[in-house]
């Protein structure tokens, strides 16, 4: 496993972070050999530039007709992200979503996608010295139970190990605030190897709803309802049944950004030999792109606060 890296504040100005992060996506693109192969066999005529803008569009559309992000019907979709792609690679105006959009489609690797995005953002982009994770998921988002109508301001996960190193329960809290008004629901989808929902304060459970493979979705009906602006809390424990081996890891995901998450794993009997708190680019499977070794305190737990979590999975991972 690799340590993290980068620290501190955002460095330079927004253009001057763009600039560089354009400057080191056009240097991949030309000079990876997996990457430039892409764009080449949809580029007709080559001019003096070190990359085809428009090769590289049609990349990027065909990814976005493939995904569903842009209609199929759309045939001018390529001549209409050329310039976007131009300008992005000119470092005259990138964003988030163009660089999610050009590293997906080119199947960009971990560490191709670490170094655009710490580039954009001045600092690492998987800093795990207290700045937050923001940014690194490359896979598609777990399917939405429903419209996401709030903002968690708070998130507390305990997640309890047994003897014979099964996940058996998770305690969460969450404090919302309602973006709209008529907020009465949440919805999340934990993995399907929850079995019950108990313990609810803040709300009631309604039921599991049908989610991504791998996933099922839980609904609960908030205590009252919210105008927009207006917060609550709520809190559960979700019961879970022993997967196929002994439990390695836990994960939290998010899609839009969570402030101030705390995570702490809970070992009842048998602690682990080895310890990472780490951060992954899909939701599950694959190796952490980043990981720092962590020491199981006297108590038996792991522990880990961060101040934000955005479009990133983090989480600890272990050895028995």
């Amino acid at each position: 496993m690799g340590a993290g890296r980068g620290s501190g504040h955002p460095q330079g100005s927004e253009a001057e972070r763009a600039a560089e992060a354009g400057k080191r996506l056009r240097a991949l693109l030309a000079g990876r050999r997996a990457y430039r192969a892409r764009w080449l066999a949809h580029t007709r005529r080559r001019r003096g530039d070190d990359v085809s803008y428009s090769g590289i569009a049609q990349v990027v559309a065909l990814y976005l007709w493939e995904s569903g992000l842009r209609p199929d019907t759309d045939h001018t979709l390529p001549r209409k992200l050329r310039d976007r792609v131009r300008q992005a690679l000119l470092g005259r105006r990138l964003t988030h979503e163009t660089i999610t959009w050009v590293t997906e489609s080119f199947d960009f690797t971990s560490e191709d996608i670490a170094e655009v995005r710490d580039a954009f953002l001045g600092r690492s982009a998987v800093d795990l010295g207290g700045n937050g994770v923001s940014f690194t998921l490359r896979s598609e988002p777990v399917a939405l139970v429903r419209p996401q109508g709030h903002r968690t301001t708070a998130l507390f996960s305990r997640y309890y190990v047994s003897a014979d190193r099964a996940l058996r329960r998770i305690e969460t809290s969450h404090v919302l605030v309602a973006v709209d008004d008529g907020l009465e629901t949440f919805a999340y989808s934990p993995r399907d190897t929850v079995t019950g929902v108990e313990s609810v304060v803040g709300g009631t459970f309604i039921g599991f709803r049908t989610s991504s493979p791998g996933y099922v979705g839980a609904e609960f009906r908030l205590d009252r309802r919210l105008l927009a602006g207006e917060h609550s809390s709520l809190q559960y424990t979700t019961l879970h049944r022993p997967a196929s081996g002994p439990c390695v890891h836990v994960r939290r995901a998010a899609r839009k950004r969570i402030d101030n998450v705390d995570m702490r794993v809970v070992f009842e009997a048998v602690r682990p030999r080895a310890a990472w708190w780490c951060v992954w680019d899909t939701y599950s499977g694959s190796e952490p792109i980043r990981a720092i070794g962590i020491d199981v305190s006297a108590e038996g737990e792991l522990h880990q606060f961060f101040p934000y979590l955005e479009q990133a999975v983090v989480g600890f991972q272990w050895r028995w």
